[in-house]
């Protein structure tokens, strides 16, 4: 074999590892981009911590009990009206809220409640007081659940 040839074949390995390199470069950028914009499947995504909508929002607390139950519960929702607690949120996760309503409860001196999802699928209401938000009320959320 000449020399010319593994010199054009150790060229032609320089440029497929370089490549490869630019390739992984490039996923984990992306990878990054979809964790922080909350476009991956398992993230949270960006709390909206002005308030307006629904979306993606933090729990600043630990061991924040997701409930549901009977009628009560979509009533008028507290702890004795939603007696099923269908497990715990902890910070730093997010949830999806959908909706508010004034509660049966007030918790830390915030009235309303809000309906949401965790990111594993689980839905229930939650004291609004636990959400990463500005204000009691998130202003564009739905106040009828």
């Amino acid at each position: 074999m000449s020399q010319a040839t593994e010199h054009e074949r150790g060229t032609s390995v320089l440029q497929r590892m370089a490549r490869r390199f630019t390739r992984r470069s490039a996923a984990a950028a992306g990878a990054v981009l979809l964790a922080t914009t909350g476009l991956g499947l398992a993230t949270g995504g960006t709390a909206h911590a002005s308030g307006h909508g629904e979306g993606w929002y933090g729990v600043w607390a630990s061991d924040v009990n997701l409930r549901r139950g009977g009628e009560g519960c979509y009533l008028w929702p507290s702890v004795t009206e939603c007696f099923i607690v269908d497990g715990t949120v902890s910070a730093p996760a997010q949830v999806w809220v959908y909706c508010q309503t004034v509660g049966g409860q007030v918790v830390g001196g915030n009235p309303y409640w809000v309906w949401v999802r965790t990111a594993d699928g689980r839905r229930g209401y939650i004291a609004s007081y636990f959400i990463d938000n500005v204000t009691n009320w998130i202003d564009g959320v739905p106040d009828r659940c």
